[in-house]
């Protein structure tokens, strides 16, 4: 992201459940110059924004920053004596994937990705 990208995010931002203009974005982030030389200098940045699913717009054109969706819980490692005094406490443990040892020189264990 450039600088005037990374501005224009910082200021969506301050605002996340408001939808904003292109022409007050342009007013807000650029200063009161570069406003009164060109109005709608930011539209490019905000319609590459909304491209890259950095920003959403709704039916006026006008612009908020989206927020990043929330990522799953990532499952915890851990070694199979460990998983099978978990198996045995009776509780479940559906995000546990169990550290194979695959390695023939005796470093680090692989892990198994979970499904």
């Amino acid at each position: 992201m450039n600088g005037d990208e990374k501005a224009i995010v910082d200021y969506l931002k301050t605002w996340p459940n408001v939808f904003i203009s292109g022409r007050e974005v342009a007013r807000r982030v650029g200063g009161k110059k570069r406003y009164e030389e060109d109005r709608y200098w930011a539209v490019p940045i905000l319609t590459e924004l909304v491209r890259k699913n950095v920003l959403d717009v709704d039916h006026m054109g006008h612009f908020r920053y989206r927020r990043p969706d929330k990522k799953k819980r990532f499952g915890r490692h851990v070694s199979p004596e460990i998983l099978r005094i978990l198996k045995t406490s009776g509780k479940k443990f559906d995000d546990v994937t169990a550290i194979e040892d695959d390695s023939d020189d005796g470093g680090e264990p692989a892990i198994k990705p979970q499904s």
